[in-house]
């Protein structure tokens, strides 16, 4: 692989001037380069599209999971490779495939990738709403309900994230699961394939794990999902004041959530649908992207080329 575009999120947490300059040095010394900044939201997807038209052989995202997401949308089915240099404040993509986590190491990692043309085929998800919003892929998570108002809070509140990140999302999901969804009834009605449709209060769909880290824990909503089979999804059909600190407990611990009479578990499944009976709090890769009031997931097989 020889032509190469740097896709730089400079609001990342740990990302900075000195750093891009040294990475983008460090790769330019082998590889046709161009480096560019994302300008605001959703700027990245509109960058690897071009790419992808100018015939680049891989695009390098050096940001957060956000930039990695919006990265990837103009890659999907297409033979360009994505790698990444951590540079958010938990780099969930990065960590679980293997990337390390210092931005210097993780670049000569990416470049012997990029010299030897080592790539791994994966499948991503898709979300498309029946409203006709636009089609969104996601290489690990969606979120409906209860994490996707956290993840909406957290973005709402960047001092506090930037405070306290490896406590923000624990607080913020507890404060939120005590005061909107404790004893509230289910809202969102799923279906998985063909099955019966449920009622439940929430549900997390998972393409790989861990759905996210604390400090140096791995958590773990779905612990059977892989990036080698389809989908995994857990739900809830109710939350009572016990089961906050159970689940605390579970999801870093014990694992025994997926198996409580309250909670629903799917693995390995390639379609899924449901509707909500009022606008409902969307999160896919940890980016709040809205309320939607219905939705369609699928797996895209091999819809992915990365560096790994």
């Amino acid at each position: 692989m020889e032509k190469v575009l740097l896709i730089v999120n400079s609001r990342a947490r740990t990302v900075s001037d000195r750093t891009k300059e040294v990475i983008a040095k460090a790769l330019a010394a082998d590889f046709k380069l161009e480096v560019a900044d994302t300008a605001a939201r959703n700027h990245a997807t509109d960058l690897a599209r071009d790419a992808v038209d100018r015939d680049f052989d891989a695009v390098i995202a050096f940001g957060g999971d956000g930039t990695i997401n919006e990265s990837m949308q103009g890659l999907v089915g297409t033979d360009v490779a994505l790698g990444f240099i951590p540079g958010g404040s938990t780099n969930v993509a990065a960590r679980s495939l293997g990337v390390p986590r210092d931005p210097v190491e993780a670049t000569s990692w990416v470049a012997h990738k990029l010299q030897s043309s080592t790539t791994r085929a994966v499948p991503v998800g898709s979300l498309v709403a029946a409203d006709h919003k636009p089609m969104r892929y996601f290489l690990f998570s969606v979120g409906l309900g209860l994490d996707a108002e956290v993840v909406r809070r957290i973005e709402e509140n960047p001092d506090f994230k930037a405070r306290r990140p490896e406590w923000s999302f624990i607080d913020s999901a507890l404060r939120i699961a005590m005061t909107r969804y404790r004893g509230a009834d289910p809202a969102i009605t799923l279906q998985i394939e063909d099955g019966e449709p449920e009622r439940v209060l929430l549900a997390v769909f998972c393409n790989g794990r861990p759905f996210t880290y604390f400090r140096n824990w791995p958590v773990d909503v779905c612990p059977t999902a892989s990036l080698d089979q389809g989908l995994d999804v857990f739900c809830l059909t109710k939350l009572r004041s016990i089961d906050i600190p159970r689940i605390v407990y579970s999801i870093f611990v014990s694992r025994g959530h997926v198996g409580w009479k309250t909670a629903r578990y799917y693995r390995d499944f390639h379609e899924a649908s449901w509707s909500a009976g009022s606008p409902t709090a969307v999160q896919v890769d940890g980016d709040f992207i809205g309320e939607w009031e219905s939705g369609e997931i699928r797996t895209v097989p091999n819809g992915l080329r990365l560096l790994a």
